[in-house]
């Protein structure tokens, strides 16, 4: 009975989904994971309008304000355009950080938001979820802001996801790819001889009490020669289908200070 729920439960959510970039795109990087993810879940995909200028003013002021600003209004634009209670948030590497200082309840520069009202689940592509230290560099005070005041699966109104590709192990003597994830994963952890996904080591890429899905062969960044979080309809499949089912089952699997539940899954 449980599994007939599942499946009734996956097929009938017909909650909106809005795609939140990663640090320095643009909304057009993500179109195809819309198409892909409007294809893979039957619901409707928005991607946030959340710019390179708008990325390049969080480098000159080191804060999100305008981010959160304009999170916030096009899911209240998105709430109302859609009649929907409630978003889905699909969220890519700094985008993950956003979103989870949007969920929350303390004042970022002056303003909450609150949005764990608003929204039902978080899944995070690539996500950093902790670093080791402060910094402008690589938006590592926004990261610590956010896990120092909404640790793990902070909000239980929210179903979070974490997924990460495990593809690239850091070396500082090896080829462009390896020497690029040496450094990212020392920026983030203090350690650059680890695996991750070319940019966010493993272990910091999966927020703890969330469902933690880490997929072999998927790198960071949207590019046509390699594979990432949205290359294809079959690639969203393996971490969406997981998160559906999850949030169906979530209060009767994991909350926050529970076992964690890992799942490591491969795309054939």
């Amino acid at each position: 009975m449980q599994y007939l729920y599942i499946v009734y439960y996956v097929m009938m959510n017909q909650t909106p989904i809005l795609i939140v970039g990663g640090f320095a795109s643009e909304p057009k990087l993500y179109r195809p994971l819309r198409a892909y993810l409007a294809e893979v879940s039957g619901r409707q995909v928005f991607i946030a309008p959340i710019t390179l200028v708008d990325w390049a003013w969080v480098t000159i002021t080191d804060s999100y304000a305008g981010l959160l600003r304009k999170l916030d209004r096009t899911v209240n634009e998105l709430l109302a355009q859609t009649g929907s209670s409630r978003l889905t948030l699909v969220a890519h590497s700094a985008g993950g950080v956003l979103a989870r200082i949007f969920l929350g309840d303390q004042p970022y520069n002056g303003q909450a938001y609150y949005g764990y009202q608003r929204i039902d689940m978080l899944v995070m592509l690539g996500t950093p979820q902790r670093a080791e230290r402060e910094g402008r560099i690589g938006g590592l005070n926004q990261i610590r802001w956010a896990d120092q005041r909404y640790p793990g699966a902070y909000w239980s109104e929210v179903s979070y996801v974490s997924v990460i590709g495990r593809s690239i192990f850091g070396d500082p003597d090896g080829p462009p790819p390896e020497r690029g994830a040496h450094q990212s994963y020392r920026l983030i952890s203090g350690e650059g001889a680890q695996w991750g996904d070319g940019v966010v080591p493993l272990d910091y890429g999966l927020l703890p009490g969330s469902l933690q899905i880490v997929i072999p062969g998927l790198r960071h960044d949207p590019r046509p020669d390699r594979l990432w979080y949205g290359s294809s309809p079959a690639t969203v499949a393996v971490w969406w289908h997981a998160a559906a089912a999850y949030a169906a089952t979530k209060a009767d699997v994991i909350s926050y200070n529970q076992t964690e539940k890992k799942m490591t899954l491969a795309i054939r």
